[in-house]
């Protein structure tokens, strides 16, 4: 074997320094994408058992409701008015059923990347109304007040039945976080081709130290069996996610005295627009690199 000079030797020993030294940082590199998946997988878990747990209550609730009152109609021994009532019931029991099964629907479609976008030119001002009229009998059960003031033309080209879904989020949290006899304030219009929405209300208002938490997944203000408000949790998150998709913006703002605000812009969509263009990875709606486990 050829002997090395004190040179080559230093030159043969650096090298295999650095080499050693590349292979532990790959090793480190490594086990940090390890580490971070395996918490990302534990994450995962306790979110589908707490979505899953949650989505049972949202559709077992009002479907236990829709069978019992229906069994009431069957058995033929009611008055007219009390017919009426039990109809009335059904009707509000499947209106919160369907709601709730649309968030989950849109859920499941962004989570596997299949939201398809079907562009139309509509109108934004008729959205609201219809959104307002499905949510009558909960804004007459609270005694709100609502006033809608549109500015200039609301002709807007978008996803209808997306945008539809983002402004009955607002409504229904508007709605339900409100005090008996608060009022709902929207104001919309159309401006250099770029839709602004905001929907306020006079209700509980928000923990300002919770806003930045308002849009993630499953997030609520209170939970538990004494928890005040219904919902699982999903729809400011649906709200965000279909936001991103369609390339809009909201933002959320609650001053002191309670009260809140939720204002959203929104670009128009090109009429080429399709599922490529616009859709999102799987698994980056429900479990992201960010994703907590906490639920509340």
């Amino acid at each position: 074997m050829k002997e090395l000079s004190d040179d080559e030797l230093i030159k043969e020993l650096k090298k295999r320094f650095d080499t050693t030294k590349k292979a532990l940082y790959d090793v480190r590199i490594i086990t940090k994408k390890l580490e971070d998946m395996n918490r990302k997988l534990r994450a995962s878990e306790q979110i589908k058992s707490s979505f899953v747990s949650l989505v049972k209550n949202e559709i077992n609730n009002p479907l236990t409701s829709i069978l019992g009152l229906s069994e009431q109609l069957r058995s033929g021994r009611h008055s007219q008015e009390t017919i009426n009532t039990i109809a009335d019931m059904i009707h509000q029991e499947s209106f919160t059923l369907d709601f709730q099964l649309r968030n989950i629907f849109i859920t499941a479609e962004l989570e596997s990347g299949e939201a398809d976008m079907q562009v139309a030119s509509v109108n934004v001002e008729a959205l609201i109304n219809d959104a307002v009229e499905s949510f009558q009998h909960l804004i007459k059960e609270k005694q709100l007040k609502y006033d809608l003031q549109v500015e200039g033309g609301c002709a807007f080209k978008t996803d209808p039945e997306k945008l539809s879904l983002i402004i009955s989020n607002l409504l229904s949290n508007a709605v339900g976080f409100n005090n008996v006899g608060g009022r709902i304030a929207i104001r919309v219009a159309v401006v250099d081709n770029i839709l602004n929405l905001s929907v306020q209300d006079s209700g509980i208002g928000i923990d300002p130290n919770r806003i930045s938490r308002l849009f993630d997944r499953f997030y609520q203000s209170d939970s538990g069996v004494r928890k005040l408000y219904k919902g699982h949790g999903l729809g400011l998150a649906v709200i965000k996610a279909l936001l991103d998709l369609m390339g809009g913006t909201i933002r959320a703002e609650s001053p002191e005295g309670g009260g809140s605000t939720f204002s959203i812009t929104l670009p128009p969509l090109p009429s080429n627009a399709d599922s490529n263009t616009f859709s999102v990875d799987g698994s980056e709606f429900l479990f992201d690199d960010n994703e907590t486990s906490e639920i509340f």
